[in-house]
This record gives C-alpha cells, sequence and structure tokens, in this order.
C-alpha cells in the first residue's frame, strides 16, 4: 500500500499491494511538521518520533470496497505488524515507512 502526499489530502494508491506500506511524500527535504498536519487534518493518521502512524480505519476506507478476500490479506498484514511491533498500543494506527521527494 502507499499512500500518497501531494498537494492536498492524503490518498491511498495500490490498495492492492498488502506486501508493503509506505507514504510517498512529494516534499523533497523532511516537513515532517507539514506532514503531521497533513494527516491530522484528514484523520490518516499523525507523526511520532520519526515515524508516521497511520489510522487503521482510514486505510479501510479509502480502499473502497475490495472484498472479503482484500479483508483476509488487510488482516494478516496487520497481524505481521504487530508481530514486529508496528501497531499502535490501543491497534488503531499501524506505522509506515516514509519517502521524501516522490512524485506521482
Amino acid at each position: 500500500m502507499l499512500v500518497h502526499i501531494g498537494a492536498g489530502m492524503p490518498r491511498l494508491c495500490s490498495a492492492e499491494d498488502l506486501d508493503a506500506l509506505s507514504v510517498g511524500v512529494e516534499a523533497s527535504s523532511a516537513d515532517w511538521e507539514g506532514l503531521a498536519s497533513t494527516l491530522r487534518s484528514a484523520a490518516a493518521g499523525d507523526v511520532a518520533d520519526g515515524h508516521v502512524w497511520l489510522d487503521i480505519s482510514w486505510l479501510r476506507a479509502a480502499s473502497g470496497d475490495p472484498g472479503q478476500a482484500w479483508q483476509d490479506r488487510f488482516a494478516r498484514m496487520l497481524g505481521y505488524a504487530g508481530d514486529h511491533g508496528w501497531l499502535s498500543p490501543d491497534g488503531r494506527r499501524v506505522r509506515a515507512h516514509v519517502d521524501w521527494g516522490v512524485s506521482r
């Protein structure tokens, strides 16, 4: 999964790719405050300790209605993330890698 952030709101791309989770930001420099503001304004997540934490309910909603097979694969992805400590303590957010200077 890729969450793309350019001018405006975050947009989920590649929802069918559940082997990776990243945030691609068009800004060429690491503007963590701007990124946090954009994520919060869309209720898509937040930034903490140099990591993006994406809201799981936002990811589900942004994926549209991909069907039960996707939901099952998404649950497995979250299980993998949980096994590696990449879920928030309350289980509502998942940590994602950030790539800066990404164009779309």
